[in-house]
């Protein structure tokens, strides 16, 4: 190498050296530096709508913490939330045998201050859009209190076609469909006390018989069927998979109780609502000793039910989703009406716009009622029958698609932004469903800080950590015990939790987490849930 040669290969180095320690003091320099994301234009919006509204509207029956050190603590909650996600991801790798792992689980977590705006909130992958499973359902009731209100009711009208003369209703009993899922979870599956305002209007009018037919009038209301990217037929039967429609009781499900009776009869299998419609084909056999095991099902016109049951054992109970809970309600209504003695001479059908006349009656739901059941039990189909309640009377049509348009009406009135959400239920059982934990959060954050009948009906409907509902089990102890209203969420692959904790100090953490992974058994339970149950410990717990 010639002199010339060596002087340009010594700058070319030293070049090289002085760009290096630049580039390092430059990344030492970020690392160091305060940052904070630029406001995108839906935290903008978000903000904006918070501030809005009076610190009083926004808190009430939460309370109201000091403004010091706020950031401080989400910065302590975000280090310590890490930790904790890394630790849980690893638990879940080795677990699975590394089927599951930080490259192929999302984990996505949102932690707001309710009513301190500015502080920013915790992200950890918070913006990325993902299946919510039963979470879907408080962007459902967040919906339908938005646009409808707590007060608004599911308004079944119930008119007569023909004139009543002698006691006979000389025409049809027509019902119209308000999407009410007629359900009481207290109730085991008994109806009459849901339908007994119409029973006792047709009583009060003197009628002892109906000429023409019951007819239900389904409206605008779409056929009962499964969502789209539902679980696979084979599930159908079962309760968390119930159609929901125009019309529904005992949310579209039959209630069956088997109690045994002698060692090699037949056990005693109860079926409600009485007058279901169904065949029934029941062969649960008592047995001296060994495992209980009890098979139902309703499909194709017939309830089966099969298997057997110690002599001794407690009473056994479950529901069955029914094949399609339009004729339920029919065929449950029209045992009502014979068991009140009035005499049906004509039969049940579905109509479309049936022509009416003088109104017997209105059966009415506040849907209010519905949202505990929604949840803080994660009853799918009445979140179901909620989102087609919403879209019938916001869109004018009863259907999952219209529901979906009026959700997204609904969050645009909370400011909080629509992009990358889809709905195609009410429940969350779907997978087509896609939602942010940022998205969750700002919804939830919002409703609380909206009126105060509605704020207050959407807090007490949660689930409460060791007390209620899908919580009951967890953080029974702890920091978190008490503190948690919150809804859970869980299909195969997805893990999920959101709500609010309200600390001893007066803070109340608004949060969403949101986990999605390859399905492995035992993760849910192992592994996400034990990783939501410490997140909110820490939040319950942590120090500015």
């Amino acid at each position: 190498m010639g002199k010339a040669s060596k002087s340009f290969f010594v700058r070319l180095v030293r070049l090289g050296v002085i760009l290096a320690l630049n580039a390092a003091a430059a990344y030492a320099l970020w690392l160091t530096w305060p940052r904070e994301s630029p406001e995108s234009a839906v935290a903008a919006s978000e903000r904006l709508a918070t501030e809005r509204r009076a610190p009083s509207e926004r808190l009430r029956g939460l309370g109201q913490a000091p403004r010091s050190s706020a950031t401080g603590i989400l910065r302590n909650v975000e280090t310590g939330a890490r930790a904790i996600v890394a630790r849980w991801v690893e638990s879940a790798r080795e677990l699975s045998k590394n089927k599951v792992h930080a490259g192929n689980a999302a984990v996505a977590v949102c932690v707001r201050e309710l009513g301190q705006p500015a502080t920013g909130e915790v992200d950890l992958g918070a913006g990325r859009s993902l299946l919510p499973a039963s979470n879907m359902k408080l962007v459902t009731t967040a919906a339908a209190l938005t646009l409808l209100g707590p007060a608004w009711e599911f308004r079944t009208r119930v008119e007569a076609s023909g004139p009543i003369v002698d006691g006979v209703l000389e025409g049809d009993l027509v019902l119209r469909a308000a999407g009410d899922p007629f359900f009481d979870r207290r109730a085991d599956g008994e109806v009459e006390a849901r339908l007994a305002p119409l029973l006792d209007s047709l009583a009060a009018r003197g009628v002892t018989s109906v000429r023409g037919d019951v007819v239900l009038d389904e409206g605008a209301f779409a056929d009962p069927a499964p969502a789209e990217q539902w679980p696979a037929p084979e599930q159908h039967w079962a309760e968390y998979c119930a159609l929901s429609g125009g019309f529904s009781i005992n949310r579209g499900c039959l209630a069956v109780q088997v109690a045994p009776r002698g060692v090699g009869e037949l056990a005693s299998v109860l079926v409600r609502p009485h007058g279901h419609g169904l065949e029934e084909r029941l062969g649960v056999r008592t047995v001296a000793e060994g495992k209980l095991i009890v098979n139902v099902g309703a499909h194709t016109g017939k309830l089966v039910a099969s298997g057997s049951i110690p002599a001794r054992s407690a009473v056994w109970s479950d529901a069955v989703a029914a094949p399609d809970p339009v004729l339920l309600f029919g065929h449950a209504l029209c045992a009502a009406l014979e068991g009140r003695g009035i005499v049906l001479q004509g039969r049940l059908t579905r109509r479309r716009h049936a022509p009416g006349g003088e109104t017997v009656c209105v059966l009415t739901t506040p849907v209010a009622d519905y949202l505990e059941e929604i949840n803080t039990d994660s009853t799918n189909a009445v979140a179901d029958q909620v989102l087609l309640a919403l879209g019938n009377e916001v869109v004018g049509a009863g259907s999952f698609q219209a529901g979906a348009r009026a959700t997204k009406d609904a969050l645009i009135a909370l400011g909080v932004s629509a992009d990358g959400f889809e709905q195609f239920d009410g429940s969350g059982l779907s997978r087509g469903n896609r939602v942010s934990a940022r998205q969750i959060a700002a919804l939830l954050e919002s409703v609380a800080s909206s009126d105060p009948a509605s704020a207050r009906a959407y807090l007490d409907s949660l689930a409460v950590a060791g007390a209620e509902g899908t919580l009951a089990s967890r953080m029974k102890s702890g920091p978190a015990a008490g503190r948690v209203r919150a809804k859970t969420g869980f299909i195969n692959g997805v893990s999920a939790l959101s709500g609010f904790v309200q600390r001893d100090d007066g803070r109340t953490f608004v949060f969403s987490i949101l986990v999605n992974y390859p399905h492995v058994d035992g993760l849910n339970a192992n592994c996400f849930k034990p990783m939501q149950d410490e997140l909110c410990e820490l939040l319950a717990s942590v120090k500015s």
